[in-house]
């Protein structure tokens, strides 16, 4: 009965998860997502306002991909990797919102501050 826990014990551990080398390293991919997340919120606003967006949604990625210099395969292979290693995206998620949610206090203090200064 004790070696069997002591098993299951061992068996819960977090297991460290090997990046594999065409993956993107899990802090680089929270900037990659962060702004990711940024340019669907740009897209899907101008939706709303029915704006044609085709092109310049594309241009978006493709800016993404350029500016994190990374291959749309290399983001699609790091995507798979991730979701295929959930422990390893929450952390990456975890990371984001940190980040989405300071720009967001930024923002709202910014807005306060014109709105105060009218």
């Amino acid at each position: 009965m004790v070696a069997m826990m002591l098993l299951m014990a061992c068996g819960n551990k977090d297991k460290s998860v090997k990046i594999p080398k065409n993956v993107i390293p899990p802090t680089e991919m929270v900037g990659v997502l962060v702004d990711f997340h940024l340019a669907e919120a740009v897209i899907r606003d101008a939706q709303q306002r029915n704006m044609e967006l085709d092109q310049t949604s594309n241009q978006y990625y493709y800016s993404l991909l350029k500016k994190h210099k990374i291959s749309r395969k290399q983001f699609a292979e790091s995507l798979k990797f991730y979701t295929e290693n959930s422990k390893e995206l929450q952390k990456i998620y975890k990371d984001v919102v940190v980040e989405l949610s300071k720009m967001q206090s930024f923002v709202i203090s910014k807005k306060a501050k014109v709105e105060s200064d009218e």
